[in-house]
């Protein structure tokens, strides 16, 4: 097996972990009678400590090797998964929810860190787009197993058998399978300055401005598509009909991407993915049949999904020497610093003036960030 690829498998079965963990920390935190509240904040702590910790842990795999905090990230992961079987109380999702989110977090920065320390120049597209596809399938995975594992085995033996998981990666790095490759800064190597300071080129602000804004659609889609659903009359089943495709079409993208980009410039297909986006979500209120949400639903992940390799590659090209894994964190603080507000800004905004604007209204700021893209890079090639 190639190490680019065993590093994918390591990576998505952690990430089958971290949402299956997730999946079940909420339904036994129903079962156990928490309140809404409690169970948002169970919720939240996957996320929330990871936009604290994305930058540090960044600058430290840049100058130094990420095999033993991997190995310790694997280990902390299935005793905190275990956790919830020995303890089988609130107490331990707590536990839960901030181990495992925060470890996994571990093999998200040292992961795309090293996908594009192993690619080439030609090849980096087409890795990157490999790695999201395998996540994209650990995340349809994850909550299929453990809902079939807490119906035939209860909530406290499924969250045992997700601890068996990060053992692989265990086993992988312990027995040195893994060659991790190191990256320009050396181990006395110091980052200076604010990680803010990364977006100060133009074509790194561009690039952060497609990522953040897709990843705030992909949000805004996934919460309010079901609201939408509701308030038009259509059932639960037509409503994940209609969301499914989104999911569906994102691994579609995210397989097409290294084709495309061997014809189109990234930045190119960059711009289009965010502006076709936006008019995706700017006619999706003027349809109110199941079919056509579910073929618009379709298109929408189509372009949407080739947005998340695509910036990661050019992010990894556009990265100052040894700052990589920088870069890579101050996208993660970003995204799950979105990841907590998203939700509650698009809920209260949708009470305000009606879920068809908000989807008007991200359609137009998508259009806009195309622009302002087009804008950097052009002025970029100028410099």
């Amino acid at each position: 097996m190639k190490q680019l690829h065993l590093l994918i498998l390591i990576t998505a079965t952690n990430h089958v972990v971290f949402r299956g963990a997730n999946f079940n920390v909420l339904l036994t935190a129903v079962y156990l009678g928490a309140s809404p509240m409690l169970v948002g904040l169970l919720a939240a702590l996957f996320s929330a400590p990871v936009a604290f910790t994305s930058v540090a842990m960044g600058r430290w795999f840049d100058r130094s090797p990420a095999r033993l905090p991997l190995l310790l990230a694997g280990l902390l992961m299935s005793a905190a998964a275990a956790t919830a079987w020995v303890w089988r109380d609130l107490g331990a999702l707590f536990v839960v929810s901030l181990l495992v989110g925060t470890c996994y977090n571990v093999f998200v920065v040292s992961g795309h860190q090293q996908v594009g320390r192993l690619s080439s120049p030609e090849d980096k597209v087409s890795n990157f787009s490999l790695s999201m596809q395998a996540n994209s399938m650990a995340n349809f995975v994850a909550p299929l197993i453990t809902g079939f594992a807490i119906d035939g085995m209860g909530h406290a033996n499924a969250f045992l058998m997700l601890a068996l998981f990060p053992l692989l990666s265990v086993t992988v790095l312990g027995l040195n399978w893994l060659r991790l490759k190191p990256g320009s800064g050396g181990a006395g190597h110091k980052s200076k300055g604010s990680a803010f300071d990364l977006l100060q080129p133009r074509m790194m602000r561009g690039v952060f401005t497609g990522a953040v804004l897709a990843f705030v659609a992909l949000n805004f889609y996934s919460f309010l598509m079901p609201v939408y659903g509701s308030g038009i009359g259509l059932s639960a089943s037509e409503i994940g009909m209609v969301v499914s495709c989104l999911s569906i079409a994102t691994v579609t993208a995210r397989g097409l991407a290294p084709a495309v980009t061997r014809r189109v410039q990234s930045r190119t297909l960059m711009i289009y993915t965010m502006a076709a986006t936006g008019l995706g979500l700017m006619i999706l209120p003027l349809f109110t049949q199941a079919g056509l949400l579910a073929l618009i639903s379709f298109c929408v992940g189509l372009v949407l999904g080739a947005a998340a390799p695509l910036a990661l590659a050019m992010m990894n090209d556009a990265s100052p020497p040894g700052r990589e894994g920088e870069v890579l964190g101050l996208r993660l603080s970003l995204l799950n610093g979105m990841q907590t507000v998203v939700p509650l800004a698009a809920g209260v905004v949708g009470g305000a003036i009606g879920v068809p604007m908000v989807f008007a209204g991200m359609g137009m700021l998508l259009v806009g960030g195309a622009w302002y893209m087009r804008q950097q890079w052009r002025l970029a090639d100028l410099d």
